[in-house]
């Protein structure tokens, strides 16, 4: 089906009187989804293209396997979307998103022990990927000036024979003839088809050559479920992120409050080491992580789904700012470009990032007397998203160098990437006694500061500090749960069979 608007409606981002022309996003993940809506500033008409038919209600499609396992949209990943989506947060909430108050948002437990976060005293909502996935979209259907063409693949970009501009893209309807291949015109078509993107392949077909990437193969495999949050759990959290010992121990595990007071309950691993997906080998893992809290809690709590595995071996960089010849009216962004372990949960709120710098870029390129954008944004684009990830990429990459036997293709290690993790490490140990350090590299993971703030004075001071009075190490508490919490979770009876009381 086709969803389109009706032109009546009142256009809630009217797009300024020099927009002109047709875009067209492939794909709409969160990346594409966020790119649509800063091109309906700049473009008269956007088309958001996908191979899936969408859900009705918030609900995983077949498209987004993944949806099915825990995505943490970070701070600044929620304050890109409420700005591009004023009143957002409301309108999760009215669909069902948990309202939290007067806790820590999520727990964070080191190699070296938990840190000492304070609960926020405003109220917060937690939500799924697929409800926030849901909201956008419907938000953007109702759109006048953007077509939802669902049941729609793109099988290649068209072009002139002889012309450096991309012209559209060649796409063929779901249930119509294999064969049955049409062109759909625009003036820029935007790729954010995610990590299994055809640029390349696109590319190559159109005499532009091999794009450079790099690749790390991390061995990358978790294992997740729903469940319904006990009645009477201490509420000291919404959520829980228990991380992996390098070089012993190479189990994580994650519990994500999410809508309806439900638990997103993701169990992971590295360099080939993948949680099993059977009852009793899943709770074994749980019960494995350096830190008892998310097994006293999945042991306790009525399981709601099926245990779904996934493997995400091989993490991708494309240098497509390094080809020496690109298209106008060509740009590919979000997962497209960049795809991370998703164990460190960056990818949405990088694309919120990367929707930013393509909003940036057009309106820098704005070509008022003539209409649509200059000459040299596209390429202008790609260098600017490089920049824009490089710092993400940088942080997960050498947190995957941690664990033995991980390949990289196409790029060595960073140069002084022994040290930076050392260094990190000291911070970490200092941090677990030291509310200012765990503010920081809270800060640091939520992607509300760059890397760099870790190298600041005050850093400094504070780990100098704690290395003398021999502070290094020494947590304020030893697990994810204070000890109260804990001995009143361990009196809370197990949830019983879970695989007869699964949904």
């Amino acid at each position: 089906m086709t969803r389109t608007t009706a032109g009546t409606r009142r256009d809630p981002h009217p797009a300024p009187p020099w927009a002109r022309g047709d875009a067209v996003v492939i794909g709409s993940g969160i990346g594409g989804l966020l790119a649509a809506r800063v091109l309906l500033d700049h473009f008269d008409r956007v088309g958001l293209l996908d191979r899936d038919r969408f859900p009705e209600t918030p609900a995983h499609r077949s498209g987004v396997p993944q949806s099915h396992h825990a995505h943490g949209l970070l701070l600044r990943g929620r304050e890109i979307i409420e700005g591009l989506f004023p009143g957002i947060e409301e309108d999760l909430r009215a669909a069902g998103a948990t309202v939290e108050r007067d806790r820590v948002p999520f727990q964070v437990v080191s190699p070296f022990g938990p840190l000492p976060l304070p609960p926020l005293d405003a109220e917060f909502s937690v939500y799924s990927r697929f409800l926030l996935e849901w909201q956008i979209r419907e938000r953007l259907a109702a759109h006048p000036r953007l077509r939802l063409l669902e049941g729609t693949e793109v099988v290649g970009l068209a072009a002139r024979p002889g012309s450096e501009r991309v012209t559209g893209v060649r796409v063929r309807h779901r249930g119509a003839d294999i064969d049955a291949v049409s062109v759909l015109a625009a003036d820029l078509v935007v790729d954010a088809s995610g990590r299994r993107s055809k640029t390349p392949d696109w590319l190559r077909e159109l005499g532009y050559g091999e794009v450079a990437e790099e690749t790390i193969t991390s061995g990358i495999g978790y294992a997740s479920r729903f469940y319904a949050k006990p009645d009477g759990f201490p509420g000291e959290w919404s959520g829980i992120v228990v991380n992996g010992r390098a070089p012993g121990n190479p189990r994580s595990g994650l519990v994500l409050g999410i809508e309806k007071d439900q638990w997103h309950v993701t169990l992971g691993g590295f360099a080939g080491a993948a949680p099993p997906t059977d009852e009793a080998g899943f709770l074994q893992w749980a019960r494995d992580l350096p830190d008892p809290t998310v097994y006293e809690c999945i042991r306790i709590a009525r399981p709601l789904t099926p245990i779904r595995g996934y493997r995400t071996p091989v993490n991708r960089l494309r240098h497509f700012e390094r080809q020496t010849r690109w298209p106008a009216g060509f740009v590919a962004t979000a997962d497209a470009v960049c795809a991370f372990n998703p164990i460190y949960g960056q990818g949405m709120t990088v694309a919120a990032t990367d929707a930013l710098v393509l909003d940036e870029c057009l309106r820098d390129h704005a070509d008022p007397p003539r209409g649509g954008v200059r000459p040299g944004f596209e390429r202008e684009f790609q260098r600017r998203l490089a920049k824009n990830v490089a710092a993400a990429w940088t942080v997960a990459g050498g947190e995957d160098l941690r664990w033995p036997g991980i390949a990289l293709h196409g790029a060595r290690p960073r140069r002084g990437g022994k040290a930076v993790r050392r260094w990190i490490d000291l911070v970490l140990r200092a941090a677990v006694a030291d509310p200012y350090l765990s503010g920081r590299y809270f800060d640091l993971i939520m992607m509300m500061a760059p890397p760099a703030t870790m190298l600041g004075p005050r850093v400094l001071t504070h780990v100098a500090r704690a290395a003398i009075t021999g502070r290094l190490g020494v947590p304020g508490r030893e697990f994810g749960l204070t000890d109260a919490a804990l001995a009143a979770v361990r009196a809370f009876p197990d949830a019983g069979d879970m695989s007869a009381r699964a949904g």
